[in-house]
């Protein structure tokens, strides 16, 4: 048998309503053909061992009762996310996770391959345990290390940690045998902040992959009316899926809606999935200013199969988000048959071809994005059908493939 140790920086646990490196994680395990491997996991949230397609799904059981509750208040309390977020505690907790880590390292069996799904643990967790392949792949825009710079306020704290984690990236960069990333963009980033220039030969693109079969055998089922969204032959549905960070640009398609409506007298309502009740509440404020309070609506977060039903019962799916990746909604959406008016940022322009499957947009530009959406509402149907075409090249059994792959060229250089 075969063993594999997952490791993530980050918490929780895999699974199919997440997203990010647990739901990769999640996906690789379930769609796994090749039984003569099992699986453990490590995050700071659990250490899981002998995963299984039966047994994945209860996984978050076995986080201790303080996981758990950890996890609700940082889902749910901004005043929580803000005190252990500020500059007094970070440096500490850092310094208490990489401890784990290394703690772990330890004790930890000899497994064939260590798969690491960050930039930084990987060497953490392998002190003492040379023998096993190594491989990383990278998930985010660009290394850990820029996601802390963006955490702290303190510049003396940003040189500090940020020195320190881009030493341990580094290093990981040597001792892995293998990099994947979900996109070139990925790749482009990642080098671009560490200022390097990955060996070509040790690097390989693995796109993110969907189950079209069971998007496709979900229907709307009256989605609109669970949500209070009212619908009429003249009113413009709007869908936009993401949480509150500045990189998303909630702001712009708030402006957006302006333009739409004021501008160019048309019936539009931006629906949101991911903001929660709290943070929504700067996004209303702007849209009383510009007197479109009415036509925005913060849906909050909601089960995974509600927004595949939305995005099939709304008119147009649209993303502002910065240094894109490869994000599954866009695949998502496009199986779902949505006519896609996405950033003409990082990986959607690997994904997107212009006015065939999804337009691309200037995210800078809200003028500009709301006469684009006007000029290609008499298009949007024809565009949904390639959108589907596009979407069953991505396959979750394609990538799993492309994963089981690498690890059978690891173990075949041993």
């Amino acid at each position: 048998m075969k063993t594999i140790l997952y490791s993530i920086y980050t918490g929780e646990y895999p699974n199919e309503f997440t997203g990010g490196p647990n739901n990769i994680i999640y996906k690789i395990i379930v769609n796994a053909k090749n039984t003569n491997y099992s699986f453990d996991y490590l995050s700071k949230d659990l250490f899981a061992k002998n995963l299984t397609k039966k047994n994945i799904d209860n996984i978050s059981d076995k986080r201790t009762p303080k996981k758990k509750i950890t996890a609700y208040f940082a889902d749910n309390l901004k005043i929580y996310r803000k005190i252990f977020g500020s500059d007094f505690y970070l440096p500490y907790h850092f310094y208490k996770k990489n401890k784990y880590y290394e703690n772990f390292s330890n004790r930890i069996k000899k497994y064939d391959i260590i798969h690491s799904q960050d930039s930084v643990t990987l060497s953490l967790i392998t002190k003492g345990n040379i023998t096993s392949k190594k491989m990383m792949t990278i998930h985010s825009k660009g290394p850990l290390s820029d996601e802390l710079r963006e955490m702290l306020k303190s510049e003396k704290l940003k040189n500090k940690i940020d020195v320190k984690l881009k030493a341990i990236e580094l290093s990981n960069i040597e001792i892995a045998d293998i990099i994947t990333f979900p996109s070139i963009a990925a790749k482009s980033f990642f080098e671009e902040s560490l200022k390097v220039s990955l060996d070509k030969d040790k690097v390989k693109i693995i796109y993110n992959g969907i189950d079209y079969n069971s998007i496709d055998n979900i229907a709307d089922d009256g989605i609109l009316s669970k949500y209070s969204i009212k619908k009429n032959s003249n009113k413009l549905l709007l869908l936009n899926i993401a949480g509150d960070a500045p990189e998303k640009n909630i702001d712009i398609l708030i402006k957006v809606v302006e333009k739409i409506k004021h501008k160019f007298k048309k019936d539009v309502e931006l629906l949101n999935v991911g903001v929660n009740k709290e943070d929504a509440s700067k996004y209303i404020s702007i849209a009383e200013e510009l007197n479109i309070s009415n036509s925005i609506k913060f849906l909050g977060k909601i089960p995974n199969n509600d927004v595949i039903r939305l995005l099939k019962a709304t008119d147009i799916f649209i993303m502002t988000s910065e240094k894109v990746i490869f994000d599954l909604v866009v695949l998502e959406a496009l199986a779902s048959g949505a006519c896609c008016v996405v950033s003409n940022e990082g990986g959607n322009k690997e994904i997107i071809k212009e006015g065939e499957n999804g337009f691309l947009i200037d995210i800078k530009d809200a003028d500009a994005i709301a006469k684009k959406i006007i000029s290609i509402l008499p298009h949007k149907d024809i565009v949904r059908e390639n959108a589907v075409k596009t979407a069953k090249q991505f396959s979750v059994q394609k990538m799993v493939n492309e994963y089981f792959e690498v690890y059978e060229s690891l173990l075949n250089d041993i």
